[in-house]
């Protein structure tokens, strides 16, 4: 049975020699991303409010050296669809910093692949210097066919570059192991306009549902009983058919899955839960909005400041959740490429069941390991850095009281 542990080491080793076979539910990477960049661990003053000193936390720049060649030569002889991608990447870039980060990464991606569960998913933090390397990458490793989403996550407020727009955002490519996959859907609240456009607010205080077009359909007829007339209405007249939503068929009874299409209508209109409104152009579902009711989040998570007041039944703003750090946030702990709690909560809510196991082998500061911990998962985190563990380890004691060796294994 996994137990929580935090490794100091190259992550490589440690994935080979330490983590069993599909033993992990989540993983989740934030590697360096070849920006040719050295980064810092920013210690502050008392009152946060200036660095005082700088340590070295990593340098992000890769070189075409003996230990890159290497690497190189070993998966090229090892055959298979990533050495067709290794030779394809060196006919494209020649020798140079991005084939040597490639190659380098390469046969910690395929590591990271052994240890994930069928059911398991990947998520892999990237910024545009590699994004698209990386993908066809993942493809070769994952296969193409289990790419689920790019996901795209504002990082920063704005960029003023004097001759291009300005980057803001990095990518999450989101694969899974194959196609049985664990995954929760995750809403984001509905706007307030949205609710006062679509809902009134009857006597007892509920809000209910008026207006949203026809949800009792889909598009294009059909031949079967699904587009047959139904109380007057003719769906295959308007080129639709009846599809009786998930929202009113998950309050019908036990029996209710096994009756046909119209019997299914006849059903709901009996209970109540549809409505046939004088001059309507089609019946409408009976439903009132809920707490936990929302758009199911899309492939964008950005921030939006200034929104604060405009969500329903909450008075943050537009995806406040993910909203990068600032410069004075109270979370920052001075390490650059640190990320939000509340990024990798969203992730792990939605990729990891319940008592699962998270991965981060570039684990940097502890976030991921961090979100895992509040959110009741069994975490793994690698780093090579010794700040960065030091820094992790300063985070579980300061936040949870947690010692290496009592309440968590510490391997170096």
């Amino acid at each position: 049975m996994a137990v929580n542990t935090l490794y100091f080491g190259d992550n490589q080793q440690v994935l080979r020699e330490s983590i069993p076979p599909e033993s992990v539910d989540l993983v989740y990477l934030d590697p360096p991303f070849n920006s040719k960049a050295e980064y810092h661990l920013l210690s502050s003053a008392a009152n946060g409010a200036r660095a005082v000193r700088t340590v070295s936390a990593f340098a992000d720049v890769w070189r075409w050296d003996q230990q890159a060649q290497d690497d190189f030569a070993r998966l090229v002889k090892e055959g298979g669809r990533q050495a067709e991608v290794m030779r394809a990447f060196q006919a494209l870039l020649d020798s140079g910093s991005m084939l040597a980060y490639l190659a380098t990464m390469t046969p910690r991606l395929r590591e990271l692949y052994r240890v994930l569960k069928p059911t398991g998913s990947i998520y892999l933090h990237c910024d545009p210097s590699a994004n698209h390397y990386l993908r066809v990458l993942m493809d070769a490793i994952f296969g193409a066919d289990q790419f689920r989403n790019e996901i795209i996550w504002r990082r920063t407020g704005a960029h003023g570059p004097r001759r291009s727009f300005g980057p803001i955002h990095d990518t999450l490519l989101f694969y899974s192991k194959t196609a049985d996959y664990f995954f929760r859907m995750l809403k984001r609240p509905y706007m307030r306009g949205h609710v006062a456009r679509r809902y009134r607010k009857e006597s007892a205080g509920r809000l209910k549902f008026i207006s949203g077009g026809n949800v009792l359909t889909g598009a294009n007829a059909t031949g079967g009983e699904s587009g047959k007339p139904w109380k007057g209405f003719d769906p295959a007249a308007k080129n639709r058919h009846w599809a009786v939503p998930g929202f009113l068929a998950e309050k019908m009874p036990t029996g209710f899955a096994k009756l046909g299409v119209l019997a299914k209508l006849d059903a709901l209109f009996d209970a109540g839960f549809i409505e046939i409104r004088a001059g309507a152009a089609w019946p409408v579902p009976v439903r009132y909005l809920k707490r936990d009711d929302g758009q199911p989040l899309q492939d964008i998570w950005s921030y939006q400041p200034y929104t604060e007041g405009t969500v329903h039944n909450a008075e943050s703003g537009i995806d406040a959740d993910v909203a990068w750090l600032g410069p004075t946030d109270p979370e920052r702990l001075g390490y650059q490429t640190q990320k939000p709690l509340g990024l990798l909560k969203r992730i792990i809510r939605s990729s990891c069941p319940e008592g699962g196991v998270v991965l981060d082998p570039f684990c940097g500061c502890g976030t991921t390991l961090v979100a895992a911990h509040k959110l009741d998962r069994v975490w793994l985190g690698i780093d090579r850095a010794k700040v960065a563990i030091d820094l992790s380890k300063r985070r579980f004691r300061d936040g949870f009281g947690l010692e290496p060796g009592k309440d968590y294994r510490f391997v170096c």
